[in-house]
């Protein structure tokens, strides 16, 4: 009896859920209800909404599948398959409550049109079949991010507020990153509000391009004047109010890269305008170092870049590497930054920098520089002095300049080179790529270089008692050629020696005076 009372309670509760498919499916699938929801759903976006087809389903909650659905006109939004479910109670009465919208292979176009959607739509006439009267939640499977010619790939989930949206959760994919995005956004088509996003690699290049390509395909392209409202000719949309992108962003990403430079541990706070992306203050390690300040790009085709920060700990022979002189200087730097440029490559912002810099480098190698070896040759009275080569690296202490940026050259009046064997301090112009060197100033020779240097040569050279010798350094960067002045020295040698003697002959009419 029992098992005879178990087979017909499942037969009744299979009556039952075959019934209730089959009303659903009479109900829901009915052409006139695909009509009605796309007339709902247009007036609760703000935007026209075509369904190509309905469906309906039982598990795991009661829904209505519409396929083929596309948004705004020209459509922003296409979604292959839209899952509206909802409650068995409001179905009942033909109304969808609480829906959560689930959309799979969605693709958007990116910048949005301006919605309207506050999560509940307005009532529908007692004659709709079906009504829909509120969202609670939409959720985007596998949805394809379009801004330009650029793709991004991703699941979405949030909650409508008004014309914006609670960001539970975004993950977007690119081609080797993971980007997860939360926050609220209080207007979709600015869009406006907060983010935190985090990342594991963070391609600020495909970021500022693809927020170029979104202000651009916006009409909201920086300088451009204020768009009025519009209407599309036949279209049902609302009249549209432009609304500029602002949206800040809580960052942070253990890799970043921009062009072929990689920053770890990057960590800021950046705001993203119609005009510019700007990272303020922002932190990250760069060439085993550190970078704190500020960055800023401003979008274009090719982005104009400023940076003004402090940096320690960096290593010259890597950042020198990339720059393209690569096995020219060494060591471990410090200093400020107030630089400007244009574009993202070493190149192009080598021709375009400009501002200027505090360096301080510290325990490293000028290699080829051999200035000892120049000023040896130069002082030891051989048929060659006066030049040299210098094919061998020297050693300095410390190497501090200030310097002056602009066309693709940087000029100093304050080059100090300290060395545990000289001194020495210029002024001139170096070209960014190190293809020209033109410096011009005096080398001190250490105390106990000046000491073995010879008697006269300390009598007719020094300055403060050590040898001092004008130096000139031309050539390049990876080949610099140093040369001493020999005609200035020797002129300062009569000089001096002039003094010594007029010296000696004051003081020899002066013990002639007074012994009379």
């Amino acid at each position: 009896m029992p098992r005879k009372v178990l087979v017909g309670a499942c037969l009744v509760v299979a009556a039952l859920a075959a019934g209730l498919f089959l009303w659903v499916r009479a109900v829901f699938t009915d052409d006139i209800v695909r009509r009605a929801l796309a007339s709902q759903l247009s007036s609760a976006l703000g935007q026209p909404v075509t369904i190509g087809g309905i469906g309906a389903g039982l598990y795991p909650r009661v829904t209505v599948n519409l396929k083929d659905v596309a948004i705004g006109e020209p459509a922003r939004i296409r979604v292959r398959t839209l899952h509206v479910g909802a409650s068995l109670g409001a179905l009942l009465s033909r109304r969808i409550e609480h829906a959560r919208l689930e959309l799979a292979d969605a693709r958007i176009a990116l910048p949005l049109l301006p919605f309207a959607f506050s999560g509940a739509a307005p009532s529908a006439s007692g004659s709709a079949p079906v009504e829909l009267v509120s969202v609670d939640a939409v959720v985007l499977r596998n949805v394809e991010l379009v801004s330009g010619g650029r793709t991004v790939t991703g699941d979405i989930d949030i909650v409508p507020q008004g014309r914006g949206a609670t960001i539970r959760k975004v993950r977007l994919r690119t081609d080797n990153a993971t980007i997860d995005i939360s926050g609220q956004l209080t207007d979709l088509s600015g869009p406006t509000g907060d983010l935190s996003i985090t990342a594991g690699v963070l391609n600020i290049d495909r970021l500022l391009a693809f927020a170029n390509d979104f202000v651009t395909d916006s009409g909201m392209k920086p300088a451009a004047p204020p768009s009025g409202t519009s209407h599309r000719s036949g279209s049902s949309a609302r009249p549209i109010a432009a609304t500029a992108m602002n949206i800040g962003m809580a960052l942070a990403a253990e890799r970043a890269t921009i062009g072929t430079l990689v920053l770890d541990k990057l960590a800021g706070q950046a705001r993203l305008t119609n005009e510019a992306m700007r990272l303020d203050p922002v932190d990250f390690g760069v060439f085993g170092g550190h970078y704190n300040g500020s960055l800023v790009f401003r979008l274009s085709d090719t982005p104009d870049i400023a940076l003004r920060a402090t940096l320690a700990g960096v290593d010259v022979a890597a950042a020198t590497r990339l720059a393209g002189s690569p096995g020219t200087i060494s060591g471990t730097l410090s200093g400020r930054l107030n630089i400007a440029g244009r574009g993202l490559t070493a190149a192009s912002l080598r021709q375009s920098a400009h501002g200027s810099a505090r360096l301080d480098i510290v325990n490293g190698f000028v290699h080829n520089l051999g200035l000892v070896r120049s000023i040896v040759v130069a002082t030891s009275g051989r048929a060659d002095a006066g030049g040299g080569g210098g094919h061998a690296d020297e050693r300095f202490s410390r190497l501090g300049t200030t310097l002056t940026i602009g066309g693709g050259s940087a000029s100093t009046t304050d080059l100090r080179f300290e060395s545990p064997d000289l001194l020495l301090g210029a002024a001139g112009t170096l070209r960014l790529d190190g293809s020209s060197l033109n410096l011009a100033g005096r080398a001190q020779l250490s105390e106990a270089l000046s000491r073995q240097a010879g008697r006269d040569l300390v009598r007719y050279t020094q300055e403060g008692g050590r040898v001092t010798l004008p130096v000139t350094v031309t050539g390049s960067a990876a080949a610099p050629h140093v040369r001493i002045d020999v005609a200035d020295a020797a002129k300062r040698a009569v000089v001096n020696r002039a003094n010594e003697e007029g010296q000696k002959a004051i003081k020899k009419g002066l013990d002639a005076l007074f012994k009379r």
